[in-house]
């Protein structure tokens, strides 16, 4: 499974000489006192105190002996490492236990900084020695957007496993985690692990946590109701003219904007230009349709802001079971053809649902369970704990492998964690769809995120919702339900390449299309400017029968539009054909009868040698 966080190791180094036989179960014990302060500016003050204690009768801590402090980078970066590095060790300050300053070895390490001071004095049996190191921290807590997040730095998993020094002696240590922040601060969403004591002292809130929580898992506290996200979508458009028909038809795109969901309202600043309409088909997906007419290159621009809010935690009790769930009920119209929740539990590509192996570990993590609830709770740990996230997966090599490669162990990010959460759902009877769009993790460096894939489960008696199991490693018991870290995009129920971020229509489909650019920051506010809702947006640009109409006519092919359009219009030429035709030749008809009758139609006519002649008088 992913591991988000570092720890912090403390080493000690003795050159230990051997006296008699010690009574103790450690000769030498070493606590460790870890209390991180956390100011109003961001920034977190650590104090780490190492008292080193000798309780043993065989063995003394000469003068010579060193203590070793080891300061480990928290987030993961890359260039900037070093840097962050030099500013927290410009921070550092040590003293021994009677306060009095220290100059220490720091040293500048690959990816940790290391501190060593020498004791300066001989440390018998029942005597001890005190190291005060203090330091500010600059990554475990701030606050992104309008939400604070604050992380304590988990524990090695031997963190108090005796162990024995190169002279022989045993050493073990113990550990006090103590986090303080400032009420002003605001109440925690959520604090996890759940904390040992609870306290507010001058002001502050106090919390003492259980070492053996910690191991392999940091502290968590977010303080924050509602996320303020703005986002920007640009899609090239390029529009061709290479055929007679390409020149008649227009060009047409439809492009994803963000949806609404119950913790989640967009708003919007501008678009250019303006759509022919906006519409929310059956799966609640927002799409914009644009047209052109001219040939040419241009760009489709969409601006505005997401709000996200915490949604109450769902309870067990108020899932129905498996029986409860109405696979009769209609889901919605997805490509002409109207589709039930039964139709949600089919395979598809990349959700290999009717897979032997994919059957037998659905029923396995079942087992005699029937409260939905429970089936999922059983789902999300075992993808969690078994799938491994790969970094080197991200990028080029990206390329999604499905369900049944991840159950066998494939390389896998958000998609496989998603593709086999939802494959398993469904091979159970529990309905599930892919979501998409933007996952918030305030441990990167750069506030504009990559784009993120989770899942939607149907709970009976509950609806939809969102289930993030790539997440599952970051501390919380699991990230089931509405939270400010999701941007939702679209929902895909019948496919995972359905709908696309971006569709063209035109005659001439020759040209690629370029996906859309997505920009997703945090801000702490929403600007004051006029901003249009959703609701709005679809009242100013409707979906009309005409547009349906219309839809289907420029959805069809090249040769679909010839049998469509084309025939239709070739009768009406060749009917206007033979009525011009019939015109002149009843004209030329006419004007040929004229011509023969002569300009006096009542003469008549006689051969030369019959012509009358006139009669004399007598």
């Amino acid at each position: 499974m992913r591991r988000f966080f570092a720890t912090f190791v403390t080493i000690c180094v003795f050159g230990l000489f051997f006296l008699t036989k010690s009574v103790f179960s450690a000769d030498i014990g070493v606590d460790i006192d870890l209390t991180y302060s956390v100011r109003k500016n961001g920034s977190m003050h650590i104090r780490e105190e190492h008292t080193v204690s000798n309780y043993s009768n065989r063995y003394f801590i000469p003068a010579s002996s060193q203590e070793t402090f080891v300061i480990r980078a928290f987030k993961t970066r890359g260039k900037t490492l070093q840097k962050d590095l030099e500013r927290i060790s410009k921070t550092i300050e040590l003293y021994d236990e009677s306060g009095t300053a220290l100059q220490p070895k720091i040293e500048i390490k690959e990816e940790y900084i290391e501190v060593t001071e020498e004791f300066g004095t001989t440390v018998g049996r029942g005597q001890n020695k005190t190291f005060v190191l203090e330091y500010d921290n600059f990554e475990l807590a701030g606050k992104s957007g309008a939400v604070w997040n604050i992380y304590v730095p988990g524990l090695p998993e031997d963190f108090d496993k005796l162990a024995v020094s190169e002279g022989g002696a045993s050493v073990q240590n113990s550990y006090k985690v103590v986090l303080e922040f400032d009420k002003s601060l605001g109440t925690p969403n959520f604090l996890l692990p759940e904390p040992q004591t609870t306290d507010t002292t001058n002001g502050k809130n106090v919390y003492t946590f259980d070492p053996k929580d910690l191991i392999d898992r940091s502290v968590w506290v977010q303080i924050g109701e509602k996320q303020y996200y703005t986002f920007k979508i640009k899609q090239p458009v390029v529009v061709t003219a290479n055929t007679p028909s390409s020149r008649v038809f227009n060009t047409w795109y439809d492009l994803l904007l963000p949806r609404e969901s119950e913790n989640q309202t967009v708003y919007f600043k501008s678009i250019s230009p303006k759509p022919a309409y906006i519409r929310v088909d059956d799966e609640g997906d927002v799409i914009a349709r644009f047209v052109f007419s001219e040939e040419g290159t241009y760009e489709i621009v969409v601006t505005g802001y997401i709000v996200t809010n915490i949604t109450e935690e769902i309870q067990r009790n108020e899932v129905g079971t498996l029986d409860d769930i109405d696979l009769d009920q209609l889901y919605g119209e997805v490509d002409e053809k109207q589709m039930t929740y039964a139709d949600l539990l089919l395979p598809q590509e990349y959700w290999e649902v009717d897979s032997e192996e994919i059957q037998l570990q659905a029923s396995k993590l079942m087992k005699d369970l029937n409260n939905v609830y429970d089936i999922l709770i059983s789902d999300y740990n075992y993808v969690t704990q078994t799938v491994d996230y790969d970094n080197l997966k991200i990028g080029i090599l990206n390329k999604r492998q499905g369900a049944l490669n991840t159950l066998k162990g494939g390389s896998s990010v958000c998609m496989e964690y998603s593709d086999l959460f939802t494959t398993i759902l469904r091979a159970q009877g529990i309905p599930a769809r892919a979501a998409f769009g933007y996952g918030f993790d305030h441990r990167s460096r750069d506030a504009s995120q990559e784009g993120h894939q989770w899942v939607e489960v149907y709970l009976p008696n509950v609806g939809w919702v969102a289930v993030d199991p790539t997440w599952g490693d970051t501390g919380r018991k699991a990230y089931i339900g509405g939270d400010v870290d999701h941007a939702l995009w679209y929902v895909a129920g019948t496919s995972v390449n359905i709908p696309s971020p971006v569709v063209k229509y035109a005659v001439d489909n020759t040209s690629e299309v370029d996906p859309p650019d997505f920009e997703v920051d945090v801000v702490e506010k929403i600007d004051s400017e006029p901003l249009t809702s959703l609701n709005d947006l679809l009242d100013n640009y409707p979906y009309t029968q005409k547009h349906k109409l219309f839809e289907k006519i420029e959805q069809l092919n090249t040769y679909g539009k010839l049998i469509f359009i084309g025939i239709p219009s070739a009768i009406v030429v060749v009917l206007t054909i033979i009525i011009v035709l019939s015109f002149i030749k009843l004209v030329q008809r006419v004007f040929f009868r004229d011509e023969q009758e002569g300009p006096y139609s009542n003469e008549r006519s006689y051969p030369p040698d019959q012509v009358p002649q006139p009669r004399s008088d007598p």
